[in-house]
């Protein structure tokens, strides 16, 4: 501890004495300098010697200032004369320092005393412990040391005797293969020499043929006899060399092909070497593999070396490479030949050389990719309208005319003018022609290639080349011409129809043409393909084909619709050529005429599609939907109220003749339609049959309410017979008995007004004749039935009903004559009619004769020996009805209810009746029991 000259203690030691009264916060403030984290011992020592301030940038000089007298006692650092004094100071307070830290150890140690001298004794017996480690660990590295002399130098002999036996093993594997690279190049260049011998053997068999068949025309022309030419005979024999030399050929290409196939797996690198492709994306040459043998090694060590790298086999690839090409070459062009001739044993053999050489995917791929491409050009050169008009113009410009810059030369037209449309059209046309002429040709060998593919098998694996083809193609050959063939017509039809007037006006009106141009297409494949297109059946692939010109087809069946629907609305705005009269049907309501004219435009819609079944079923719909809207209209023209069926007469009233005209118009309409629906398909008739039928249905419900009316007016009619005295046995007036009835008056007037009037005004043809027939029959029968149960004939009633019959005979032969019928057209009515009238003049006994009651039906002559018996009851009279009632019974029912009814009446008597009469009563009534017993017997009614 330094002291001064007299013996005091410094300033900063009395400063440091001062520093333990002060406070904490004192001593940081006193210690700022040496807390601050940039404080430096080094520097501050050097400030202190040097007389110079602390820290010594210009920034902190007055900070040094104010803090470092302060700890210095108040020493002014500034002055050089103080020099010394300060640097004796500063040496004094590290001194102090030291010893204060000194002091500050000393304190630590003595407080800590007892767990430092545990410490030390620990570290004492750890001593010992690590000596024992250390003679362990040299225990274990002499252990190691013993086994890498027993191991690791019998492993590295035995990693350098396999490293070398691995090279021996590449190398003779390298050997062999190069030995048969060297047996197939040699016999590669046999089979090209084969190949090259045929090829000139049929070059000389072709010549000698053509100088054979010109040695015969020689001959020929100079009257000289074909076997005198020695030339000509040679014909034979050189289409059998030609013939057998091409086969020796064919066979001497697939062998080279299986040749040059083993060659190229020879020549590939194998499959676990690493890729060694060069920076320009080829195979290392031999020279690189010698330069990287070692890095080659050392990234597989097992791989086989390439066999390139061998000089001899590398001066031997580009002749190979040549012979390939030549092969691959002449396999196409077989492929191509046999395609183009259909040939299939040249073309099986073609495929099986591109097998043999693994290239049949790539071919085949290949093959369709140029068919799918022909097709989409040729299609889109077809529509072409630039191309259509430059050839149009080039047909139109003669082949001299003046081309010089004066003479006129039209320009390029894309659309035709009104002028030059016929030309466009049959440029377009045969354009279409010749299209579908070769899609058939191109489908044909495309069906033949996928035939061959399907045929041809693998001789180990027995799969088909076609299987081998799928692995690159996405669908069969068949199938992907189809889908071509589809969206390439779909597209050009879709753009056609977008953006020319001219080919959507042609072909949609000319669509019947184009489809007849498709069904050629169809016919000329079916033989080559399993495509169908027949009104029967139909293969998807032709439905495929037909829905990509579809909007042809819509634009065709739109015009159709339309030509129908302005027939239907133009029946519908008629003009009548009749007067405003009473009897003149209204202007709008459509006549026979009309309905034939809509007809016929039906029928030559159907006629102009029934060559295809699937335009046919199209066209039948739109002419369904043109019948049922002309039933629709039609149906609510009739008029449903009381004069539309009234029967007074003396003319038709106005309903009448609407109805009249409305039912013609239907009639007309219906039956052309039902004689054509029957010439068509089944899909065709199942089609129209419901909206014909509603035709019929609907002329039938206007007509058949008017009949009946008709009907139920003759039965009232002669249903008046029965006021009519028929008893008197002889007439005062004899003009009386022979004149006809009131009644028959009545209905002879009335048979006229129907036929004239009501029936007449129908214009149904054929059917107006099976109304009045059936209607002649209804009022014969009606009027037989009513005179058989005339009771009390006597004889002037007798002559009378004659007389009224004979009327009634006469006024149906009118009416059927006025329809171009016989009476005896009638059948049975006509012969009961005409047996009735001398059934009124026989006996009883004649009655039961068949001979004279033969013609005379079962139920009349019942009847009328009823009607003569006073003691039996009539049917209608057992059952209270009238005579009316009876007779619509009779009419509603068959002939063996009518007998059951009869047979009731004879029962009631035999039970009841002839128990109340008198024995005379009784006696003629079973005597008439008898009778009618016995003609039933004999009719064999029972």
């Amino acid at each position: 501890m330094a002291v001064t000259s007299n013996g005091t203690l410094p300033s900063v030691l009395q400063t440091t004495s001062k520093h333990n009264e002060l406070s904490e916060k004192d001593l940081e403030k006193e210690y700022a300098l040496f807390l601050s984290p940039s404080f430096d011992a080094n520097l501050f020592a050097h400030a202190i010697v040097n007389n110079e301030p602390y820290p010594p940038s210009s920034a902190s000089d007055g900070a040094s200032e104010l803090s470092m007298p302060s700890i210095l006692g108040g020493a002014r650092l500034g002055s050089n004369s103080a020099g010394g004094a300060v640097g004796g100071n500063g040496e004094a307070m590290l001194n102090f320092g030291v010893e204060e830290l000194n002091r500050l150890l000393k304190l630590e140690i003595t407080k800590h005393h007892s767990s430092l001298l545990l410490q030390a004794a620990s570290l004492s017996s750890i001593s010992h412990d690590l000596t024992d480690v250390r003679r362990g660990l040299g225990e274990v590295e002499s252990g190691v040391s013993r086994l890498r002399d027993r191991i690791a130098h019998p492993y590295t002999t035995l990693s350098s005797q396999l490293t070398l036996l691995t090279k021996l093993r590449r190398t003779t594997d390298l050997a062999r293969r190069g030995h048969r690279f060297t047996v197939l190049a040699r016999r590669l260049e046999v089979q090209m020499g084969e190949i090259d011998a045929a090829a000139l053997a049929i070059a000389a068999a072709s010549n000698s043929l053509a100088v054979g068949t010109n040695g015969q025309r020689r001959g020929s022309a100079g009257n000289i006899s074909p076997g005198s030419g020695g030339s000509g005979s040679n014909t034979p024999s050189s289409m059998t060399v030609k013939e057998r030399e091409g086969e020796r050929r064919e066979r001497a290409m697939a062998e080279a092909a299986l040749t040059l196939a083993e060659i190229d797996l020879l020549l590939a690198p194998p499959e676990t070497d690493p890729p060694t492709a060069n920076a320009n994306g080829g195979r290392s040459s031999s020279s690189s593999t010698s330069d990287d043998g070692e890095d080659e090694e050392d990234l597989d060590p097992e791989a086989p070396l390439p066999i390139r790298s061998l000089d001899a086999v590398e001066s031997v690839v580009p002749l190979v490479a040549g012979f390939r090409h030549k092969v691959v070459e002449e396999m196409e062009m077989t492929v191509q030949r046999g395609l183009d001739s259909l040939d299939h044993p040249l073309l099986a053999s073609s495929l099986q050389t591109a097998y043999n050489l693994s290239v049949l995917p790539s071919l085949v791929k290949s093959l369709m990719e140029d068919v799918e491409d022909l097709i989409s050009r040729r299609i889109s050169n077809v529509f072409d309208m630039a191309s259509l008009g430059k050839e149009v113009q080039g047909k139109e410009t003669p082949s001299g005319a003046n081309t010089s810059a004066f003479g006129y030369k039209s320009r390029n037209r894309n659309e035709p003018t009104n002028v030059t449309i016929p030309q466009w059209t049959t440029v377009l046309w045969s354009r279409l022609e010749k299209l579908v002429g070769d899609l058939a040709g191109v489908c044909i060998k495309v069906y033949t290639l996928e035939k061959v593919l399907k045929m041809k098998k693998d001789q180990n694996t027995q799969m088909s080349f076609l299987d081998e083809a799928m692995s690159v193609l996405d669908n069969k050959p068949s199938l992907m011409f189809w889908t071509t063939l589809s969206s390439s017509f779909e597209k050009q039809a879709k753009d056609s129809v977008r953006t020319s007037t001219f080919i959507q006006t042609t072909l949609s009106s000319g669509y019947p043409r184009l489809l007849r141009l498709f069904q050629e297409f169809f016919s000329t494949i079916s033989v080559h393909t399993d495509t169908v297109y027949t009104l029967a059946q139909q293969s998807p692939e032709t439905t495929l084909v037909l829905r990509s010109i579809g909007p042809f087809e819509t634009l065709y069946l739109t015009r159709s619709t339309n030509r129908l629907t302005e027939a239907v609305t133009s029946s519908f705005n008629i003009t009548s050529s009749l007067s405003s009269s009473f009897s003149s049907r209204p202007p709008s309501v459509p006549g026979p005429n009309e309905g034939l004219a809509v007809a016929r435009a039906i029928v030559n819609e159907l006629d102009a599609a029934r060559f295809d079944p699937l335009l046919v079923k199209a066209v039948a719909k739109g002419a369904a939907k043109a019948v049922e809207a002309f039933v629709g209209r039609a149906d609510s023209l009739v008029a449903h109220d009381h004069s539309s069926t009234s029967t007074l007469g003396p003319l038709a009233t106005p309903s009448q003749h609407s109805n009249s005209s409305i039912g013609g118009a239907l009639y007309h309409l219906w039956s052309p339609l039902h004689r054509a629906i029957s010439e068509h398909s089944e899909s065709v008739r199942e089609t129209l049959k419901p909206a014909v039928d509603n035709t019929r249905s609907l002329y039938l419900s206007i007509s058949n309410p008017l009949i009946m009316a008709i009907r139920r007016e003759f039965s009232s009619i002669i249903t008046r017979m029965h006021r009519v005295d028929y008893s008197k046995k002889v007439d005062t007036n004899p003009m009386s008995a022979t004149s006809s009835s009131s009644y028959m008056v009545d209905l002879v007037e009335k048979l006229g007004f129907v036929r004239d009037e009501l029936l007449g005004l129908f214009k149904v043809g054929d059917l107006a004749k099976d109304w009045a027939l059936d209607l002649a029959r209804f009022t014969v029968q009606t009027f037989v039935l009513h005179a058989s149960i005339v009771r009390s004939l006597g004889e002037s009633g007798k002559l009378k009903l004659t007389s009224d019959t004979t009327t009634l005979e006469f006024a149906i032969s009118q009416y059927l004559s006025s329809h171009h019928l016989a009476l005896s057209s009638m059948g049975d009515q006509f012969k009961a009619l005409r047996a009735f009238r001398p059934l009124l003049f026989l006996t009883n006994d004649q009655l039961a004769s068949p001979q004279h009651t033969n013609d005379v039906p079962t139920l009349i002559l019942l009847h009328h020996i009823l009607s003569r018996s006073d003691t039996l009851k009539l049917p209608h009279l057992v059952h209270g009805w009238t005579e009316a009632e009876y007779v619509r019974w009779l009419n509603e029912h068959g002939e063996a209810e009518r007998m059951k009814l009869v047979e009731g009446v004879l029962e009631k008597w035999e039970k009841e009746g002839r128990v109340a009469v008198s024995d005379e009563k009784r006696e003629r009534g079973d005597n008439e029991v008898k009778l009618l017993r016995e003609v039933l017997r004999a009719r064999g009614a029972v």
